[in-house]
């Protein structure tokens, strides 16, 4: 969360993504870097464990809720 924020603030697009357990700790980050409506990517958990054709359906999902956030 911080890098992506970082990287806005230097007015570069960023995607942060992350999964369910960690959800909580990026919106906590977010808000003490002072964007708590930073918007970013949730997929399940876990991501490295999973096979490729998770790993796919998970992109895409990944890809559905990026598109809006870059686009905005």
């Amino acid at each position: 969360m911080h890098d992506g924020i970082s990287f806005e603030q230097l007015g570069k697009r960023a995607i942060v993504l992350c999964t369910e357990p960690f959800e909580v700790t990026a919106r906590n980050i977010a808000r003490m870097m002072g964007l708590p409506d930073y918007p970013f990517v949730m997929v399940e958990h876990p991501i490295g464990s999973r096979t490729l054709p998770e790993i796919k359906v998970l992109a895409e999902s990944a890809y559905e809720q990026a598109v809006p956030i870059l686009g905005g």
